[in-house]
């Protein structure tokens, strides 16, 4: 009886799995009847016809010996969401073509111990920086970011994250970009890490990149081990920043500005002149971004 009741649930077991198998097979040959009668689509062939000259190949992160400029990406026809949009649609049309990103092969995070000394060039944007030791300027600073609807990269001392934090949430509040300077002037590991909690809590991230002014092996060693990229500004404005930026722009560029009166008095000057060549200002995230941030419509 035992060997019957065996038999009996092995035959079970057998027929279940063949049912299976057949469920499977017949969403398996549905799917690629589907898909051979949408090749032979008028549609399809349209957009695999004109697939080649609407997609754009990526670009890779550049390398040149100690310095990176981040890649960006490319653009691939998304055959099937295109198709389905253009069937609802009634026909052809290139303005329905939906595009996913195809992504470098060699990526800007990818490398930790080189400096970034500009974004990739691929887009308008700008980025301002500002190293920020002390709150004396940073309202006025913020004001004036605030009227001309710009967001920029702060790089705060870790002293004064701790000191003021509602004036620096403040900044957060108006989108700009948070990131850690220093601790007093101090790279030391274990107070930098430190600095890095305390930005953890106030920003709801520990920070992405460090300022260095030029070949600083002690910030760009310990950002490394932070994974947090270390960036040279492409221009660095310590006085007269309308003057010294006259014929310097490109996409691009990171400007820092030294936040002393003189300069921040120029600062709105100098936004409505980025502005009025064509650039859009913004943080260093978006900066550096190699994605393209495409929409789908």
């Amino acid at each position: 009886m035992k060997e019957n009741g065996n038999r009996l649930l092995d035959k079970k077991i057998i027929e279940i799995l063949f049912a299976c198998l057949l469920v499977f097979a017949s969403f398996f040959y549905t799917d690629k009847a589907i898909s051979m009668m949408e090749d032979k689509d008028p549609v399809m062939i349209k957009i695999k016809k004109e697939k080649k000259s609407l997609e754009e190949e990526f670009i890779n992160a550049k390398v040149n010996g100690e310095y990176l400029v981040p890649g960006y990406s490319g653009l691939v026809v998304d055959l099937d969401k295109s198709f389905n949009k253009m069937k609802k649609y009634g026909g052809y049309n290139e303005s329905l073509i939906v595009f996913k990103e195809s992504t470098p092969t060699i990526s800007v995070d990818e490398y930790y111990d080189k400096y970034i000394v500009s974004g990739n060039g691929f887009t308008n944007y700008i980025s301002l920086v500002f190293e920020i030791t002390d709150k004396e300027l940073l309202p006025k600073i913020k004001d004036i970011l605030k009227e001309n609807d710009v967001r920029a990269t702060f790089f705060v001392d870790g002293l004064l994250l701790k000191e003021d934090n509602i004036l620096i949430t403040s900044l957060l509040q108006d989108f700009h970009e948070i990131e850690l300077l220093n601790y007093k002037g101090s790279y030391d590991r274990l107070v930098f890490e430190e600095a890095l909690d305390t930005l953890q809590v106030i920003a709801n991230r520990r920070g992405k990149y460090c300022l260095a002014k030029y070949d600083q092996k002690e910030i760009l060693e310990l950002c490394s081990k932070e994974k947090m990229h270390t960036i040279i500004p492409t221009i660095q404005i310590s006085s007269n920043p309308y003057l010294s930026l006259k014929g310097k722009l490109r996409e691009g560029s990171i400007i820092s500005i030294t936040p002393t009166k003189e300069n921040i008095s120029e600062l709105d000057v100098v936004i409505k002149y980025i502005k009025q060549r064509g650039y859009t200002l913004d943080t260093l995230e978006q900066l550096l971004s190699e994605a393209r941030n495409i929409t789908e419509k």
